[in-house]
């Protein structure tokens, strides 16, 4: 897996689950964490967490979720479901 790309950070408000983040656009690399789909384009982040918070009050992390789900395992694993079952089966 590749190192994160921490890109902001964010703060829990209030007892509603919300969570503020700042994303630093200066800190995202336009050519690898943009993507595009159907003619537009697209940011995928990620919100976790921190251990513990910070000198800032800040209690969580965002970072570039660069995730590439390996196509070959779909591919292959949706071919073996369409494929006839060849166990030789007594029914």
């Amino acid at each position: 897996m590749a190192d994160k790309n921490y890109v902001g950070n964010g703060r829990e408000s209030g007892d509603y689950g919300i969570i503020n983040i700042s994303v630093c656009l200066d800190d995202l690399d336009t050519k690898r964490d943009i993507t595009e789909y159907q003619g537009k384009k697209y940011l995928r982040l990620s919100v976790g967490r921190k251990r513990e918070v910070d000198q800032y009050g800040k209690t969580h992390s965002v970072w570039v979720n660069n995730y590439v789900p390996d196509t070959a395992a779909k591919q292959t694993s949706a071919k073996t479901l369409e494929e006839p079952a060849t166990d030789n089966l007594p029914f």
